[in-house]
């Protein structure tokens, strides 16, 4: 059964056929270079933030909040960041 992981989990299995220990490391960096790997959270985390706002959560809606949270990159963040580090970069159409 596919989880919100499963995608990555596929690209690591895939990029590590026939690899040896000692190359794992180097093969998954080549494998991710332009990639931006984040574990944004995880269900320990779901559940104290609830217990903090006194919400009542069982363990198995923890795995469905973060599912709902689902965090990407949007043209908003790619815009504020490229602004902030590098300032100038607007090009006229």
């Amino acid at each position: 059964m596919p989880t919100r992981n499963t995608v990555v989990l596929e690209r690591i299995v895939k990029a590590l056929v026939g690899k040896g220990p000692q190359d794992a490391l180097a093969t998954l960096e080549r494998e991710f270079e332009s990639s931006l790997l984040v574990v944004a959270g995880d269900t320990n985390d779901v559940a104290r933030n609830a217990e903090k706002l006194r919400l009542a959560i069982t363990t198995q809606e923890c795995s469905v909040v973060l599912d709902y949270l689902d965090v990407e990159i949007t043209i908003d963040d790619t815009e504020e960041a490229i602004n902030s580090l590098f300032p100038n970069r607007f090009v006229e159409p």
